[in-house]
């Protein structure tokens, strides 16, 4: 994304954003930028341009861009951005129990919408697109 001035908070942002690791982005991280009004309208910014995406209150993750498609995209995939924010928040979680039988090998069967149980109160909704992040 091109920023029109190199002293604009978007600009801070941007920047700040690209030293995180990871694709997780809190708003925490970011907060001691700039007024909170501030940095609402430079993630709205990053948002529409294409750059970053919501996913909910307060929780980015930023989208790599497919040149053959002309698209955006989450670099590793719906349900492990998910469950990386889920860490990031410090939300204590484990893969649902058939998820958990496939893993270990006690079962063939594929869990095709696999579900996140959650271990701590977590009242947020995650959301990408369509898709939202089931508990079990």
């Amino acid at each position: 994304m091109k920023v029109e001035y190199k002293k604009s908070i978007t600009f801070k942002v941007l920047k700040r954003i690209k030293k995180l690791s990871g694709d997780i982005v809190l708003r925490s991280d970011i907060a001691n930028i700039a007024d909170p009004r501030e940095i609402s309208r430079s993630l709205n910014r990053l948002v529409q341009s294409g750059y970053l995406v919501k996913l909910g209150y307060g929780v980015y993750a930023k989208l790599a861009r497919s040149e053959i498609a002309q698209t955006t995209y989450l670099k590793e995939g719906v349900l492990p951005t998910m469950r990386a924010a889920l860490n990031r928040l410090n939300i204590r979680w484990e893969p649902s129990p058939e998820e958990q039988d496939y893993q270990a090998g006690r079962s063939t069967q594929i869990p095709v919408n696999p579900t996140t149980t959650l271990r701590d109160r977590f009242r947020r909704q995650l959301r990408y697109r369509d898709m939202e992040l089931t508990r079990g």
